[in-house]
């Protein structure tokens, strides 16, 4: 019955995002825990355990028709881009969103625990979309003990324990919780879209300020100039400025389509200033969009 019960739901969600042109169900990755593999070298020995917990999971998303992508391709191209653009505090979820490699990515952690009366795993779950800093969703799975040494079962034992019910009483698994989280969150977000920070920073050294008149637009003031571009283009008139000196201008929510990128936001930015005849500097970390006027 849940199986039946989640295929209707990610039925559902597909139909209804046809119908309004968005995307599907979003691409999921697979990721070891960052908690214990910060430090990327490390990924280059994960334990046996770990990867086939990885694989038992990555199984699970593919058969409920989620598209899943192959971490190790993603991390390998990760390191060949570092090697041509080194950086100083490399986070790994957040270079693989940068380059564009899922929509969702889940990190995961296992635990493998061997007793006198039987075998269990551990296995926790947390997924991060690109439009957020934040867990979207998250789950601890606990298989029950059993005489076996077959991680792959015992992670499936692990995410296939019922733990909850929806308003109808029908019966979630852990697994099926997790992604029904996944689908809620994207729902809302096609309607209300991802969410940015932005900070709009004069640069030293720099002639302008935020009270320049631009010549390009009309001899508007920049802090005009920006803000305009801002209203034109967030989802839905949606963006709210937090603070606004002679120097900076600081906007703490800018929403956009939830099926674009920060990276499609970061152009439209570039292109903005281009048409004002400005340099700028783009930093960008996921949820955070820094752009210095020089």
């Amino acid at each position: 019955m849940k199986r039946i019960f989640i295929i209707l739901c990610l039925g559902f969600f597909m139909a209804n995002n046809a119908q309004n042109d968005k995307i599907t169900l979003p691409s999921i990755m697979i990721i070891p825990g960052l908690n214990q593999y910060q430090n990327l070298d490390d990924l280059d020995k994960l334990p046996f355990n770990l990867k086939v917990g990885m694989a038992t999971v990555n199984d699970a998303f593919k058969n409920y028709g989620f598209d899943t992508k192959d971490f190790e391709a993603a991390y390998d191209k990760v390191r060949a881009d570092l090697q041509i653009n080194p950086c100083d505090q490399c986070e790994l979820t957040e270079l693989l969103f940068n380059s564009s490699a899922a929509d969702v990515i889940v990190e995961l952690d296992l635990e493998y625990i061997e007793t006198e009366h039987g075998n269990k795993v551990t296995v926790i779950v947390k997924a991060n979309h690109f439009s957020t800093a934040t867990s979207l969703a998250s789950e601890v799975c606990e298989s029950n003990y059993f005489r076996t040494t077959d991680v792959s079962a015992l992670t499936k034992s692990a995410i296939n324990q019922i733990n909850n019910e929806d308003e109808k009483g029908n019966e979630l698994s852990y697994i099926d919780h997790f992604m029904l989280e996944i689908i809620d969150y994207l729902e809302r977000c096609m309607v209300d879209g991802a969410r940015a920070e932005m900070q709009f920073i004069i640069g030293e050294g720099s002639n302008l300020t935020m009270d320049s008149k631009i010549s390009q637009a009309g001899d508007q003031r920049l802090k005009y100039v920006i803000e305009d571009w801002i209203e034109a283009n967030s989802k839905n008139g949606r963006y709210s400025i937090s603070n606004q000196t002679i120097n900076q201008l600081m906007v703490d929510e800018f929403r956009y389509e939830c099926d674009s990128k920060p990276s499609r936001v970061e152009r439209k930015l570039v292109r903005f200033f281009d048409g004002l005849d400005m340099k700028i500097e783009i930093k960008r970390n996921r949820a955070s969009i820094y752009i210095k006027i020089l």
